[in-house]
């Protein structure tokens, strides 16, 4: 929540907003009256102009989706980047005008996104976004899981997916419990019980997909980067036959030696997420580790790797591909030369060229 500061006197006075999620203050009117507000809820986000005197808010116009950026000009109108799940980034001012031509080339356009509600086992009602190829389902059906975990899917542009809407796959973005924007206890919920939760959620949501006829049970792939790639592999041991495949991007593979190897500041926050030190609950590490689950491990798995990754460690991530291989799982490595992310094009496109290739092997097609 948005609040201001005195920083000669030490003032401090909150700012009352009423408004569910989250509520970040992004920048000054240049009369200092007023500040622009970024409002996240529900995987979409909005702008507001909040007036100090009065805590009044004016919605600012603009297309919904994520705002990847916004600031206010001299003159006191608002430009913005934003996207939607159909289509890719502009520059817009709060009037609708584009006032910064996109690059050439690329897609810009794609299949958008539904907003999708369901319940798991718990009674909760967990959000997400939806995407399905033109025609009839079921589908063969992708679920792509968040990183994070204190992070969300919106409702963005993402050209992986419409790569795989493209390919005949429907697309399912589950926000998990312990994702943002849906207030502080769903947040929250994961602290001291990692894994298990965000796997119910995900495996929930290919439930209800199934039952709506969305997805066809016997061609589920699951995939994630990052945290999104610990419950990829979580879930593949966890539930074996719900999977035809798996796509584990920089994963925690093996979640004690991950934190033996990690930063200070990262081994810092495992220890918020755990409610401890690791090495004092082994137990509770080992049944929420994916190494712990290799032997029952079915679908062929893809595993990419950051040869220089500095947050999900290579070394971990071998370990467990090895710990597969020994138990005789199938598994295949792509690893590149950068770290966390390449952030380079080239070699995005040449991962998500190699993923393409190992579904098309991988799963039936009808």
């Amino acid at each position: 929540r948005p609040a201001l500061w005195n920083p000669t006197t030490g003032e401090r006075i909150n700012i009352d907003v009423d408004l569910p999620g989250e509520v970040v203050p992004i920048d000054w009117w240049p009369d200092a009256r007023a500040i622009l507000v970024g409002h996240l809820y529900r995987g979409r986000d909005r702008l507001y102009r909040l007036e100090l005197a009065n805590g009044t808010l004016t919605e600012i116009p603009h297309p919904t989706g994520e705002i990847h950026g916004a600031r206010v000009r001299p003159d006191g109108t608002v430009w913005l980047r934003v996207s939607s799940g159909d289509r890719a980034s502009r520059v817009l001012d709060d009037r609708g005008e584009e006032v910064l031509p996109a690059p050439p080339g690329g897609v810009r356009v794609g299949a958008p996104y539904r907003e999708w509600v369901f319940k798991n086992p718990a009674g909760d009602s967990i959000h997400g976004w939806v995407v399905t190829p033109d025609g009839p389902g079921p589908f063969p059906t992708y679920l792509k899981v968040h990183g994070g975990p204190s992070w969300l899917y919106l409702d963005t542009w993402w050209p992986d997916v419409q790569s795989l809407i493209d390919e005949g796959f429907a697309v399912a973005m589950v926000n998990y419990r312990g994702s943002i924007g849906y207030g502080r206890t769903f947040r929250d919920h994961i602290i001291g019980n990692i894994g298990f939760p965000e796997v119910e959620d995900v495996t929930s949501g290919l439930d209800d997909l199934i039952a709506r006829g969305v997805a066809d049970p016997e061609r589920i792939v699951i995939g994630g980067w990052s945290w999104g790639g610990y419950i990829t592999l979580l879930a593949l041991g966890t539930h074996p036959d719900r999977f035809v495949a798996g796509v584990a991007g920089v994963p925690v593979g093996d979640y004690m030696a991950s934190y033996d190897d990690s930063a200070p500041s990262l081994q810092a926050y495992d220890r918020s997420l755990v409610g401890g030190v690791v090495h004092d609950i082994p137990e509770f590490i080992a049944e929420r580790s994916p190494i712990t689950y290799v032997d029952r491990v079915k679908a062929p798995v893809l595993v990419l790797v950051g040869e220089n990754d500095t947050r999900c460690v290579p070394a971990q991530v071998y370990a467990y591909v090895d710990a597969l291989r020994n138990a005789g799982g199938d598994v295949e490595v792509y690893s590149y030369a950068e770290g966390h992310s390449s952030y380079v094009v080239a070699t995005e496109i040449d991962e998500w060229g190699t993923v393409l290739e190992f579904l098309k092997r991988r799963v039936p097609r009808s």
